[in-house]
């Protein structure tokens, strides 16, 4: 059985094409996405990563300038990432993306 930590709040604003979302963890510690939110100033192709470069964690989502995408309501988080590695944006051109993000530690 997993032990999660308390939920911890970022703020997501990157426009490089990989972009650290939240730093990796200890060994044996990975980042669980509680919920997210992000819109991009242009049209672009965001994925979310385990690494940067890594496993995909969300399918590519095509995003319109101004339109929000918003994580579904998942009472257990969204995804997670592999013990002690990076929460990565990967977007498919330099276009600044914004929003926010929940996440707590799941060991």
């Amino acid at each position: 059985m997993k032990s999660f930590g308390e939920p911890q709040f970022a703020v997501i604003s990157g426009a490089a094409t990989d972009n650290t979302l939240v730093a990796a963890q200890a060994a044996g510690v990975a980042i669980r996405v509680l919920a997210f939110n992000i819109v991009a100033a242009g049209a672009v192709v965001a994925t979310l990563q385990s690494g940067t470069g890594g496993t995909a964690l969300t399918g590519a989502m095509t995003m319109a300038t101004g339109v929000p995408v918003i994580s579904p309501d998942a009472p257990f988080g969204n995804f997670e990432t592999a013990s002690a590695t990076l929460l990565n944006l990967h977007l498919s051109a330099g276009v600044q993306v914004s929003g926010w993000l929940i996440w707590c530690t799941a060991q």
